[in-house]
């Protein structure tokens, strides 16, 4: 059976939260851990933590890295405004009750270790865990039998927030030589959460659907968003269904003018990194695992 570990920024955008539910509750995979990454990544732990009792499922939560590797963040202009000790949006004081480990990169490389091949980080975050781990444990790492990443944009040049958060680190994991798959925000663009699956979510009874629905009001009270795009929980469909279709491409990281930001080639180049690239994405088939899942 695949083991999926989710390395995550869950608590800022919704989409994060969705993702957990779905790889908690789907029956094709094990969810063997969750890692947090960026800034206050201890609260983001709880709010894994939280969000896993009311699955029903039992499984390790590991706080990680809260800052990028070497230069401090650089944010789009509309995000200067939220300072690096800020509580995500969705967390609550009565989460602060649940204990908090450490120990995310160390946990990420033995797990490389122990499960090999059959281990899959979908990393629905930055990248700075992964690459802290690859730094410091190379050739556990290199057992991983893949990364799966929501992030990137792919057919327009231009950074993308997980990247943009971390390119160093990007640049790190994607030149790893871990087999890399990327769900970019050119292709999860195409699936919004939609008013009527929403409804459904609104109209569960049960726990871990009533809290999505409690966080998604919190998140957009917060941010005054209207529509919510399903950029993890699509990245997340990719280990188990053929929900995107991937095709392989040489890319770089840009560290410098547009940082974050991919350059793409279609053939090999010097710098660039062979991965795989979702370049489509079959929404019927993803929305109809959402259901059956957690619906």
């Amino acid at each position: 059976m695949q083991k999926i570990i989710i390395d995550t920024d869950i608590g800022d955008d919704i989409d994060d939260a969705f993702a957990i539910a779905l790889a908690a509750c789907m029956p094709e995979a094990e969810l063997v851990g969750v890692t947090t990454v960026f800034r206050n990544t201890e609260a983001r732990a709880q709010l894994a933590e939280k969000l896993l009792e009311c699955a029903g499922v039992k499984t390790k939560v590991y706080a990680g890295e809260r800052l990028p590797l070497k230069e401090p963040f650089h944010p789009f202009a509309k995000d200067t405004g939220f300072p690096e000790t800020s509580l995500p949006c969705q967390w609550e004081e009565s989460y602060g009750d649940y204990p908090v480990n450490g120990g995310a990169v160390e946990f990420l490389s033995e797990s490389a270790e122990r499960y090999g091949k059959d281990l899959c980080i979908v990393a629905i975050g930055p990248l700075t865990n992964l690459a802290r781990a690859i730094e410091k444990y190379p050739q556990q790492m290199k057992r991983c039998g893949k990364i799966l990443s929501m992030g990137g944009s792919f057919k327009k040049f231009a950074p993308e927030w997980n990247y943009l958060c971390d390119p160093e680190a990007a640049d790190i994991v994607i030149g790893s030589g871990i087999p890399f798959y990327a769900v970019g925000l050119d292709v999860t663009l195409t699936c919004p959460l939609e008013a009527g699956l929403l409804e459904k979510f609104r109209t569960s009874e049960k726990p871990v659907n009533k809290l999505l629905s409690l966080w998604l009001d919190r998140w957009f009270d917060f941010f005054g968003f209207e529509k919510s795009v399903m950029h993890d929980p699509l990245a997340l469909a990719c280990t188990v269904t053929d929900a995107c279709m991937f095709e392989k491409k040489f890319v770089a990281i840009d560290l410098k003018g547009a940082r974050g930001a991919a350059f793409v080639s279609e053939r090999e180049e010097a710098g660039y990194s062979p991965i795989y690239v979702a370049v489509s994405a079959d929404k019927e088939k993803f929305y109809n695992m959402v259901e059956s899942v957690l619906l």
